[in-house]
């Protein structure tokens, strides 16, 4: 079941995807020669204005064919043609509704389900946060000078992205207490069972707007699930982006990456356990999970890397400095190569992937 499922979500987000590209294209002018879902074989494949919509064989891929797009054109259609604005906006679409759709998925999970928040419910007996002073109904407002939005950030901010990095450094927090805000010193202390640091304290919860009545849970209201929903989104994507500058710089190691192969048994296990707890909950796990996968996957695309959405922008940057465009030809010669050099990647992880399962 978890292959299942795997393929429709990476389907579903790699369709959001491309479809941006496609209707800001389209808006801007630029006629667009295939719409593809899938990479390889052609499996099926219709013509509807002289536009190709097809489904291929591998379903983790998809492309947005546009005309001219690697080579120079004259036709006012062709996106070679097309204004950098334009360029711009084609480009940054696809993962700009990858975003749009996590921060929806995000909100809508939020209607249905609990949220922790960065209000203090319970201290844990001589824990840093008790011998610091921290009470209950203290808002946990700044982290090391930094704004905390959401339980989870909170928890972040304390631990890190590594769970190993047994921290004993002190960390500052500033907190609302009746209105004043009071300044913290204190050192977390780590897990082993959780294999993560902690301060010792456990947060207050707001309940779904459309979840069941529990006693003594406060209903969350329509504007802080859509707030909660949002800083949920971001929160995704800054943890995205600190994940990649640690993987860039050492902090983190290839072996803790995943491609769809790692995660396909990550997704197969929680189905099963949430389907032990009931259909709803399932359906609101697997929507987590892409929304995680789709605020990741936009992120990636953004990354200035030849072949993706952000190694494009980054030459329309050159143009923007250089004041005229780079020959079309040389520039789809760079995407080509950093399209090998990516699938080579891919493989890599692939194949680290099924060692990892056998």
């Amino acid at each position: 079941m978890g292959l299942i499922i795997t393929i429709l979500i990476f389907g579903f987000i790699i369709l959001i995807h491309e479809w941006g590209h496609f209707i800001v294209a389209r808006k801007s002018g630029v006629f667009v020669e295939e719409f593809a879902i899938g990479m390889g074989t052609k499996l099926w494949s219709t013509e509807k204005n002289g536009t190709i919509y097809s489904i291929r064989l591998f379903p983790l891929g998809g492309y947005c064919k546009m005309k001219d797009e690697d080579t120079a054109g004259s036709d006012p259609d062709s996106f070679s043609n097309a204004t950098m604005p334009k360029k711009f906006a084609i480009i940054f679409a696809g993962a700009f509704m990858n975003f749009v759709l996590a921060l929806v998925i995000f909100i809508g999970i939020t209607f249905f389900s609990a949220v922790a928040t960065t209000t203090v419910r319970e201290v844990t007996e001589n824990s840093p946060a008790q011998e610091a002073g921290i009470q209950a109904g203290d808002i946990i407002y700044k982290v090391n000078g930094k704004r905390v939005r959401s339980f989870e950030d909170l928890s972040f901010k304390i631990s890190g992205i590594n769970s190993t990095n047994k921290s004993s450094e002190k960390i500052d927090i500033i907190l609302k207490r009746n209105g004043e805000l009071l300044s913290f010193s204190l050192t977390p202390k780590y897990d082993e069972s959780l294999q993560r640091n902690l301060i010792g304290i456990s947060p207050v919860l707001k309940n779904g707007l459309f979840s069941k009545d529990v006693e003594g849970v406060e209903k969350n209201t329509f504007f802080g699930t859509i707030r909660d929903g949002y800083f949920n989104m971001i929160f995704t994507i800054k943890v995205t982006i600190i994940g990649v500058i640690e993987l860039i710089t050492g902090g983190i190691g290839l072996e803790q990456m995943m491609g769809p192969i790692g995660i396909t048994p990550v997704i197969d296990s929680q189905y099963e356990s949430a389907m032990k707890v009931s259909v709803g909950a399932t359906i609101l796990t697997m929507l987590n999970i892409m929304a995680l996968l789709s605020a990741n996957i936009g992120v990636f695309n953004l990354l200035p890397i030849p072949a993706l959405d952000g190694g494009r922008i980054v030459f329309l940057a050159i143009e923007a400095i250089r004041g005229k465009p780079i020959p079309p030809e040389k520039e789809g010669m760079v995407h080509f190569v950093g399209f090998v050099l990516l699938m080579g990647f891919g493989i890599f992880i692939a194949f680290k992937d099924v060692i990892s399962l056998i």
